[in-house]
């Protein structure tokens, strides 16, 4: 099929009363499908994200990663006048999503019971830490606090036992992908009942469903699941002659046999799954043969071989391997000017494709021409201007 030259989410009005990542990385996503994002900042200084380092030409590139396809307006919301503008923005669109903690909004007007009553086919989605009910609901967290209480910390020790904290935000990550699901699937329910509807995203539950095979397990009355923990040598890590590393994941007997052959090691292959007081034997085996060479060396020889292995490569080398390169998942954006390296949309569609049609905005770059077709006169534009309200 060829390119349709419209976009999935065509004339679809998403006002985004978020910051930071979950909810930015979400809108982003939603911008790359087509809608048309009002990123709703306030002054003085918008989105704090934008004051993230590391800098390139005076432009974050965290903000610039989050915030493609987006128009960008600055209005105070904890001013009267401002929340009148978001109200009649909101009365416009098709979805909101907003990250203030539950209840916060509603004590400003711009709580889901007024918003969806005034405009009964709004999606309005709330993305939190906690979710909007619970013992939790109005605490403050992070995302170190989310997969602490999810079990996913707690799950994955290193040797010594001690919980390791992953690179990237997991919980925001997820929650943000979470937001975006959720609104889609309202979305096509509004198409067939008319009305929209709250949805209401909780970034613990959303680390939680990351635990859903490990749960699954537990709740049964079983075990934490020990073939994925590296208690076998069919699923682990293995350094390297120059300390590079190698992470094995021959979890299929036919991939374990590939290996155990490749590795001159054919005695190891009825070995696979062996009890707690003999595994270890094996473990140390691998370890003596992966040690004996150079991890790319490796690489070169059991590329051809069908036994899952690859190497552990830091962020640096996994943006220039071969597979990203051929996908093209770096690729050189504009924020404010400014040429700026980041990842691109992973979502692939192939008759209505995502596009950059904006490039990241300035603070507040759109705000007049937004207030303008939304039905406001210059008038009231430069009185709002000279009174604070926006920017």
């Amino acid at each position: 099929m060829r390119d349709s030259g419209v976009a999935a989410l065509e004339g679809v009005r998403v006002l985004d009363l978020t910051r930071y990542i979950p909810g930015p990385y979400c809108t982003m996503l939603l911008g790359d499908l087509g809608a048309e994002v009002v990123k709703v900042e306030e002054p003085p200084r918008g989105d704090p994200t934008r004051a993230a380092t590391p800098a390139v030409g005076g432009e974050s590139a965290v903000h610039a990663a989050l915030n493609r396809n987006k128009r960008s307006v600055a209005v105070d919301i904890r001013n009267a006048e401002g929340v009148g503008i978001v109200r009649r923005l909101a009365a416009r669109a098709d979805v909101l999503i907003e990250t203030f903690r539950p209840g916060a909004l509603s004590g400003r007007g711009l709580g889901a019971e007024v918003l969806c009553q005034e405009n009964p086919r709004l999606v309005y989605c709330s993305l939190t830490g906690y979710g909007g009910d619970g013992p939790l609901a109005r605490r403050a967290g992070h995302d170190i606090d989310y997969i602490a209480l999810g079990g996913l910390l707690g799950t994955t020790r290193d040797a010594l036992g001690r919980p390791v904290l992953p690179t990237t935000q997991l919980a925001d990550m997820t929650g943000g992908l979470l937001a975006t699901i959720g609104i889609l699937a309202a979305l096509q329910a509004r198409a067939r009942t008319g009305r929209g509807q709250v949805v209401d995203v909780s970034l613990l539950e959303g680390v939680l469903s990351l635990m859903t095979v490990p749960a699954a397990r537990l709740l049964a009355g079983g075990n934490l699941a020990s073939e994925l923990t590296g208690t076998h040598a069919c699923y682990n890590v293995f350094r390297c002659r120059d300390g590079g590393y190698l992470a094995v994941g021959a979890l299929e007997p036919k991939f374990w046999e590939s290996l155990c052959r490749a590795l001159g090691l054919p005695e190891r292959i009825p070995r696979q799954w062996e009890a707690a007081g003999e595994r270890q034997e094996t473990i140390e085996a691998m370890a003596r043969k992966f040690a004996s060479r150079d991890r790319d060396d490796w690489v070169r020889e059991l590329g051809p071989v069908e036994a899952c292995v690859e190497p552990v490569l830091d962020l640096a080398e996994a943006l220039e391997q071969p597979q990203a390169r051929a996908r093209g998942a770096v690729v050189e954006r504009h924020s404010g000017g400014v040429a700026l390296r980041t990842l691109d949309s992973p979502l692939r569609l192939r008759d209505t494709p995502v596009r950059v049609r904006r490039e990241v905005p300035a603070f507040g770059e759109h705000t007049d021409a937004v207030l303008t077709e939304a039905g406001y006169g210059r008038e009231e534009i430069a009185h709002w201007r000279a009174g604070g309200v926006i920017a």
